[in-house]
């Protein structure tokens, strides 16, 4: 399942160069519905046809508001990108628990996902619910090994470099933490700010196989909870196949990122 939906994902493209709008279109909203659809079946929340619709819908619209959301960043407009990311991951994320798509706003910090009730929601175990990522501390490690200098802007955490990886990379992105060489230019950021929505799309569709989490919380009664330790299986997953099986100009990542911040295409 994990692979067939890294699969659906991928825009229809040969090269960097080669992606239509379209096919990037299709990935995020295809590739977004049928994910929320198989996060929820395999956290046992589809019963029915009608469930499997909600999530397909809603799973699909989230795709489309992460199509968007990348297009913002793309033209420099980070922040607000960000936002709609991250609210486009709270309706996947929502459908897929057998939720409304409005019951939880959830926003990504470094390492916490923060997610609130709104009035929406039916008898929520807490108001404020706080989950850790795992992914995300192993990912802060290894970026702030290559960084110079670390700060948060635009709704994320950044990190700049003195050093590239490698020779002629200006920028990448682990994880969530995006990082750019000292003196980089706006268009390095806005790809690999993009880079960091994608890890935020692939979280909202991932079955959480949550650690330290009880298996029936108390409901209404509490301001705030710990939920557990999210795995990111997809994000990890995918990681796995891109880099292991896949070359660089074929990684939907690059294509989806060379397309919504190269100029060319704009």
């Amino acid at each position: 399942m994990v692979l067939f939906t890294i699969l659906v994902m991928v825009p229809a493209a040969a090269e960097l160069k080669a992606a239509s709008n379209g096919a990037v279109l299709a990935g995020n909203v295809l590739g977004t519905g049928v994910s929320t659809v198989i996060r929820s079946l395999i956290m046992g929340n589809i019963k029915s046809f009608k469930d499997v619709s909600k999530c397909f819908v809603y799973g699909s619209a989230a795709g489309l508001g992460f199509y968007q959301s990348k297009a913002m960043a793309g033209k420099g407009n980070i922040l607000s990108g960000v936002l709609l990311a991250n609210l486009s991951a709270s309706v996947a994320e929502n459908v897929a628990m057998g939720e409304g798509p409005l019951d939880y706003l959830g926003f990504s910090f470094p390492f916490v996902h923060l997610q609130v009730a709104t009035p929406l929601a039916k008898n929520p175990a807490a108001i404020f619910d706080v989950s850790f990522s795992s992914r995300d501390i192993v990912s802060f490690i290894t970026s702030i090994k290559n960084a110079k200098h670390v700060s948060f802007r635009n709704g994320l955490l950044t990190f700049t470099a003195d050093e590239p990886l490698a020779k002629g990379v200006m920028g990448w992105t682990t994880g969530i933490f995006p990082t750019t060489l000292s003196g980089g230019s706006s268009q390095v950021m806005a790809h690999e700010a993009i880079h960091a929505i994608q890890s935020l799309q692939l979280m909202a569709v991932s079955p959480e196989p949550f650690l330290f989490r009880k298996s029936n919380p108390d409901r209404g009664s509490k301001a705030l909870r710990f939920s557990g330790v999210r795995l990111q299986a997809f994000g990890l997953a995918n990681d796995l196949v891109l880099h292991g099986l896949q070359k660089y100009d074929m990684r939907w990542k690059e294509i989806e990122a060379y397309y919504f911040s190269s100029p060319v295409t704009k």
